[in-house]
């Protein structure tokens, strides 16, 4: 065998596998028409990302054990179905039902998925939603109001002014977080945090980063961005009646 059939001996088994493993297959999935959802057959997908502060705040929540009494996970349906469970799984009114089940996409871009271990609070799968809602009858921002539950959960006069309406919350077993919280002189007109209690003249009492990190965490949990039908496991015959059973 000369040097000439050597050569294009070796060329034509590398070219052959080249064209067999890499340029016929490329070739294919470039021309692969794009798989089309329609609002019939399946919801819209988006995927959230996760990042920068938010996940500063994952890592303060689990630092400081929310996850020993906090879930963050609406169970599958056949393991029980938590659809119907008022808040927890989403909103649900005339206007837009956003209750389904936890995906693993929920997750995404998040170091560690916190699921939980127990339930001896609330599940904060959709906390976001709930303090909303909160905030809102009490004339406060979502962050005030989180701001001021981290402080003293048992608080049950968490409103702004004379217009706000008094939330019990009397029930909560949630400990204080007082560590991140810090009285200090008042400047200026103040911070717009600051709570809403009696201190000593000229003073305030503010949250300290590490309280404001946590909460801009806590109000990104909105696990609501549809899911297309092949990924969705709730119950169909799910109705906006049903969100009233607790």
């Amino acid at each position: 065998m000369t040097f000439k059939y050597f050569l294009i001996g070796m060329f034509a088994s590398f070219g052959l596998a080249w064209l067999c493993m890499i340029a016929i297959p490329t070739a294919k999935m470039a021309s692969l028409p794009p798989v089309k959802m329609s609002g019939e057959e399946d919801a819209e997908y988006y995927q959230r990302k996760t990042s920068g502060r938010v996940l500063n705040g994952a890592q303060i929540y689990a630092a400081n054990g929310c996850y020993t009494c906090h879930s963050q996970l609406i169970r599958p349906t056949y393991l029980g179905s938590q659809i119907f469970r008022k808040d927890f799984a989403g909103i649900s009114n005339a206007d837009v039902d956003t209750r389904r089940e936890t995906h693993y996409d929920d997750y995404l871009g998040e170091k560690y998925a916190q699921i939980g271990l127990t339930r001896m609070g609330p599940d904060l799968s959709n906390y976001g939603h709930r303090a909303d809602a909160y905030a809102a009858k009490t004339g406060m921002s979502a962050e005030q109001w989180t701001i001021a539950h981290l402080y003293n959960p048992r608080n049950q006069k968490l409103q702004l002014g004379d217009q706000g309406e008094e939330i019990d919350m009397t029930w909560s077993n949630c400990p204080s977080q007082l560590q991140m919280f810090k009285e200090k002189d008042l400047v200026g007109q103040g911070d717009s945090l600051a709570l809403n209690i009696n201190t000593v003249a000229m003073t305030q009492v503010v949250p300290l980063e590490q309280a404001r990190v946590l909460t801009d965490y806590l109000l990104t949990l909105k696990r609501d961005s549809a899911l297309p039908e092949s990924m969705n496991n709730a119950p169909k015959n799910s109705g906006a009646a049903a969100a009233d059973v607790k």
